[in-house]
């Protein structure tokens, strides 16, 4: 206690008493200030001189002692104003949050485990960043192949980026690399074409925390619905639609590839790739379930992250080995801490994407529904076509061994049933998809209302016959600018309408005579 007081007086005599010099003159200002005063009592004269000088000293002392303990600890009023405004400038800089680090897996796993983590990653990672390439081969030999950098957070600081750079396919010269980039925050979603530095800003409309998802609720959707927009819900919340999703919230994918618990196993527990422990699922797919865009699609391997469930790799292969598609990571970070202006753009040389002016939904567009809808696959399609022929008042088909129905649907407008058929006609076998030459067919009741659609609406040219055929009385006009043609019939209180694309008028006027009543 001695030495500190000790220190103290040294440190008062060096730094705050050194210049105070209580000369005569002061002195007499303090005598000064006590004779103006009444005089005090006697008992008061005895004792108040000394003990008022004795207090003037002290709260003397006490005043400099405290500046200077304040002032060497750096709390003055000067210091607390600089503090306040560091603190402000700090409260400007970007927002961060500290994330928990990863702690890698490596107990094993049941089938039910795996499914459990991979319909429901989301819950388990922050923020991921990483990069990854992505492989396609189609059937007509056409391949896609990108590049996807991307950094998500979906706690705390809410956003993500992503860099797509689409590489040129091969098959195509004319093809070139294109470069697209999203960002969002809670607010907005930003999408970037570097090609035309023209950008869209939309609102985020963020999807509200969905409960946890079983697997057995999912493999009993019907398989044709795996990908529909409106079964969305079926599946956990995710941040807005970008291709990182093959990777960190690929619901869909493991919907149909481990649909069939049977045909898919464990390979491996533990496997390290990247840093990460991984899981490792090999398994065949079933035939019901392949793409008809990739109908090459047989076996396939998946890497699993075992901490987060994200798809860290995979791969699917043919019946022969070779890759069909895959997704081949380069970096993969779990819980990185990013600042919220990671999530804004840099919009300097870009312009606001124009939209086309659209003219207004008619209101009786509210009232149409959708009863069945199938394409491309045939059997699905055949199946609404059999709808079709029993509901359908009117029905007719074109029975011609060039045709192919592609798509079909039934449509119903209060009380009207319309139905809608489209025949691929003459496609090569190695033609993709519907192929280019097509006929729109479409049958409804007179006085409905129809929904609007470009095929039925191009522009009408000179009327080229008027005919009758099978109970139908047609009348057949070019399509303005083109050698297509547009078929109008009537019968009874029914309209029936053809739309050709690629497919001349003597061609039509030959298929009209197998255009015939369905039994």
């Amino acid at each position: 206690m001695t030495d500190m007081l000790e220190k103290l007086k040294e440190e008062l005599d060096e730094h705050v008493l050194k210049d105070l010099d209580f000369r005569e003159r002061n002195k007499a200002v303090v005598r000064n200030h006590f004779k103006s005063h009444r005089e005090p009592s006697r008992v008061n004269k005895r004792f108040g001189l000394g003990i008022l000088l004795s207090f003037g000293f002290t709260v003397l002392f006490i005043g400099f002692s405290s500046y200077f303990v304040l002032n060497h600890l750096g709390l003055t009023q000067e210091e607390n104003l600089s503090s306040e405004k560091k603190e402000l400038k700090e409260n400007q800089e970007p927002k961060s949050i500290t994330h928990p680090h990863t702690k890698e897996n490596y107990e094993d796993m049941t089938k039910e485990d795996v499914l459990h983590k991979l319909f429901n990653s989301v819950d388990y990672f922050e923020t991921a960043s990483g990069e990854f390439e992505r492989y396609n081969l189609y059937r007509d030999g056409s391949i896609s192949k990108s590049t996807v950098e991307y950094k998500m957070s979906n706690k705390g600081v809410i956003g993500g980026y992503e860099k797509i750079t689409s590489h040129p396919d091969p098959k195509y010269p004319q093809s070139k690399e294109t470069i697209d980039k999203t960002y969002y925050n809670k607010e907005n979603v930003w999408r970037l074409n570097l090609e035309f530095n023209d950008y869209s800003k939309d609102e985020n409309i963020r999807e509200k925390k969905r409960k946890i998802v079983k697997a057995e609720d999912i493999f009993k959707m019907d398989p044709k619905d795996i990908y529909e927009y409106e079964f969305r819900e079926k599946y956990r919340e995710t941040p807005p639609n970008m291709a990182a999703f093959a990777s960190l919230y690929n619901y869909e994918f493991i919907a149909k590839y481990l649909r069939n618990e049977n045909e898919w196993s464990i390979e491996k527990q533990n496997e390290k790739l990247l840093e990460h422990n991984t899981l490792v699922i090999a398994g065949t797919l079933d035939e019901s379930l392949v793409n008809i865009m990739q109908p090459d699609e047989k076996d396939f391997r998946i890497w699993v992250d075992k901490d987060t469930g994200i798809i860290v790799k995979s791969e699917v292969y043919s019946e022969t080995g070779e890759l069909v598609s895959y997704l081949h990571p380069t970096s993969l970070e779990i819980n990185k801490t990013f600042h919220e202006n990671e999530f804004e753009p840099d919009l300097d040389g870009f312009q606001k994407r124009r939209m086309p002016d659209l003219p207004p939904m008619d209101e009786r567009e509210k009232e149409l529904e959708v009863i069945e809808h199938a394409d491309t696959k045939l059997s699905d399609v055949e199946e609404v076509l059999a709808i079709q022929r029993d509901t359908m008042p009117l029905f007719y088909e074109l029975d011609d061994p060039k045709i192919t129905p592609f798509s079909a649907s039934i449509e119903k407008y209060h009380e009207d049933l319309q139905a809608f058929v489209v025949y691929s006609y003459d496609k090569p076998e190695n033609e993709f998809g519907s192929g280019s030459r097509l006929l729109f067919t479409r049958i409804y009741p007179k006085d409905t209302y129809l929904r609007k659609t470009g095929d039925f609406d191009r522009p009408l040219g000179e009327e080229i016959e008027s005919t009758k055929m099978n109970g139908v009385q047609w009348s057949i006009f070019n399509v303005e600018g083109t050698e297509d043609v547009h078929v109008k019939g009537e019968t009874g209180d029914y309209l029936i309408e053809i739309v050709t694309h690629e497919v001349s008028a003597s061609e039509m006027k030959r298929l009209l005579d197998t255009y015939k009543k369905a039994e």
